[in-house]
This record gives C-alpha cells, structure tokens and sequence, in this order.
C-alpha cells in the first residue's frame, strides 16, 4: 500500500508540474517559451516573429491613431471653449446693449413727459393771450426778451389773434418777429 500510495502522489506531481510547464509556456512567464524551444531545439520560426511584429504594428497604428484622435479632439475641446467664451463674450455685450436700450428708453420717456408737460403749459399761455385784450397781450409780449417763447407763442395764436395783437405792437418788434416766424416757417395754428 505504501508504494501505491508513492506513486500516486508521484503521478500528482508529475501533473502538476506538467500542467504548471503548459500554462508557463502558453503565457509565456518570465520569457520560458523561448527558453523552451531553445530546449527542445526550436527556435521561433520567422512567420512568429512576422506575425508578433505585424500585432506590434497593428497596434502602434492603432495607438497613433489614438493619439491623432486624441490631439483632434483637444483641439476641437479648445474651439468650442473658445466658441463659448465668445458667446458668453455677446452674450454680456448684448446684456448691457439692453441694458443701455432700456436705460434711453427710460430717458425718452422722461423727456417726452417734458415735453408735453411743457407744450401743455405752453397752450395754457396761449389760452390765456387767446382771451386777454389785445392791447395788453401786445404791451407783455413786446417787453419778452426771449424771442423763442414770443414765437412759440405766435405759432400757437389763432391767426386773427396774431394778427390783431402785432397791428398793436411798435411796428420794429412785430417786424422782428415776423421776420423770425417766417424763418421757423408757418404751422397749423400760426401767422
């Protein structure tokens, strides 16, 4: 029983390393596959070596191709960083060209509530020298020194009134503002 037993474990560890041996020269451990068919008096034939060196270079075009993929893709990242910056750039430009917009819009507004505030005082006046003698509209408005107020004035008058109230007033400053009204040019309203 004794020697069966031996050999048994002999025959094991005969398999054993044969089957570690077969596993070390498929996945060629610590370079044992040339070692062994150096061995065994075969050296790697030329069509391994060619095969080995094609995958070698299957596979650095393949890494350069990698890498070119690489390089193009930085530079695209690169442009689209630059394409938003850019639009981020318009985009803020445009921000305070609204801003800007709404600012005057603002302004306008303002200035137009002026403006009619003033053009109402301005006929308010003008109802006032409509219904004042004529004699006395003419003794204020020649003493005016502001011509531009006495013009605005006349443009706004019905023409009778214009009429009746320069007949009354010294013949130069009515000459005078004649002469103006003719330069602004006649409006509805005016002489």
């Amino acid at each position: 029983m004794d020697k069966r037993r031996i050999r048994s474990i002999i025959f094991i560890i005969i398999i054993f390393l044969l089957i570690f041996a077969v596993l070390a020269i498929i996945f060629d451990i610590g370079g044992i596959k040339k070692f062994t068919y150096s061995i065994i008096g075969k050296a790697l034939d030329k069509e391994t070596m060619a095969g080995m060196t094609a995958v070698e270079i299957e596979l650095k075009k393949e890494k350069e191709f990698i890498e070119a993929e690489k390089t193009k893709l930085s530079a695209l990242r690169t442009d689209l960083e630059n394409y938003r910056a850019e639009l981020d750039n318009r985009a803020k430009e445009l921000d305070e060209r609204e801003m800007l917009l709404e600012e005057k819009e603002q302004e306008i507004e303002r200035l137009n509530e002026s403006l009619s505030e003033q053009f109402q005082d301005l006929m308010e006046i003008v109802k006032i020298y409509e219904n004042m003698n004529g004699d006395e509209a003419a003794a204020i408005l020649s003493q005016m020194e502001d011509t531009e107020k006495v013009i605005l004035i006349f443009k706004n008058l019905k023409k009778e009134k214009s009429a009746e109230i320069l007949g009354l007033m010294n013949p130069e400053d009515a000459a005078r503002i004649v002469d103006r009204l003719l330069e602004v040019g006649s409006t509805e309203g005016g002489v």
